[in-house]
């Protein structure tokens, strides 16, 4: 049974559709490429590189600081580093850089559940180069638990993440946040975290940990969430009544999502018509997050394709 409640409260991109084609950022030779139907633009996002990562952080940010539109607020600062890891200050005013960026393009993915209510979504940050400069991924469990994994590229290559983890499950909430830097080989240059009793981690030290307990944090799953790959293509599944609306289910054994419609289009309807032998068939999604009035939030159908 999929999850209808929860649906994803970030902006959507909109107007009419077009092609997207993303193109992974991953370190390595593997290179997977999907097409899917998002709004805006078409956009093609190439993430590969060779240049040394601490001199093109500082070019990046200098030359390129009047064209970004940032938010003229006092900004409270967050990191700060002893002299042995002044270094690192660099990576920081990158990520500070992405963070306050306004021009970049939000590409948000479908809202998925897995078969024991966690349910996961991402957001990439597309510059105007048509690079993903930041990747967000958010997984959220019956437990209470929220697990929050962002990433920024420079250039194709990751440079920083970040893992926040709130432990809302327990009787005495804690939050927990680590911030991991790598070298442009795609190794740990130096891994850092902190705890705190309240959501603001802000105003707590970092403190270094040892480099042997952390191989850094995967990108992967929030780029194959974006891309629909994997366990998170856009499969038919069935069709499911709640809250007096109807839904098609898409997705996989392991991850399913739900999506609003009121009109059945001829595809809704040649499915309708025989959902076992269309069962497990691949279908391009274009869809739009609704909020209501009332707060309750979904995903409403524009467009069904299937694959040429």
């Amino acid at each position: 049974m999929a999850t209808i409640l929860g649906m994803n409260k970030s902006k959507k991109l909109s107007g009419k559709s077009k092609e997207f084609t993303l193109t992974s950022p991953t370190i390595g030779d593997d290179c997977l490429t999907s097409r899917y139907y998002f709004f805006k633009s078409t956009m093609k996002v190439k993430l590969s590189s060779s240049v040394l990562l601490f001199f093109v952080i500082i070019g990046c940010i200098s030359c390129t600081q009047n064209e970004t539109d940032i938010d003229p607020k006092p900004i409270k600062k967050r990191i700060e580093f002893s002299k042995e890891y002044k270094k690192l200050e660099v990576f920081e005013d990158y990520v500070k850089k992405i963070d306050q960026n306004k021009t970049l393009e939000q590409v948000e993915s479908l809202f998925y559940t897995d078969s024991k209510g966690n349910t996961v979504e991402a957001i990439a940050w597309i510059n105007e180069k048509l690079e993903i400069v930041k990747l967000k991924e958010t997984l959220s469990l019956t437990n209470g638990k929220k697990k929050e994994h962002t990433f920024y590229f420079l250039n194709g290559l990751k440079t920083v993440s970040q893992e926040v983890i709130s432990h809302y499950e327990l009787t005495n909430p804690y939050f927990t946040e680590e911030r991991v830097y790598y070298s442009q080989t795609g190794s740990v240059i130096e891994t850092f975290g902190r705890y705190a009793k309240s959501s603001d981690l802000s105003s707590i030290a970092l403190t270094v940990k040892p480099k042997s307990s952390h191989g850094g944090h995967d990108h992967q799953n929030a780029l194959n969430i974006i891309k629909r790959m994997g366990d998170f293509e856009t499969r038919f599944r069935g069709f499911e009544e709640a809250y007096e609306r109807k839904f098609v289910v898409f997705g996989t054994e392991n991850q399913t999502t739900t999506i609003a419609f009121n009109v059945e289009t001829p595809i809704i309807k040649q499915l309708m018509s025989n959902e076992k032998k269309y069962f497990n068939q691949a279908i391009d999604v274009q869809f739009s997050s609704i909020t209501e009035p009332d707060g309750f939030m979904f995903q409403a159908l524009i467009d069904l394709k299937f694959p040429s």
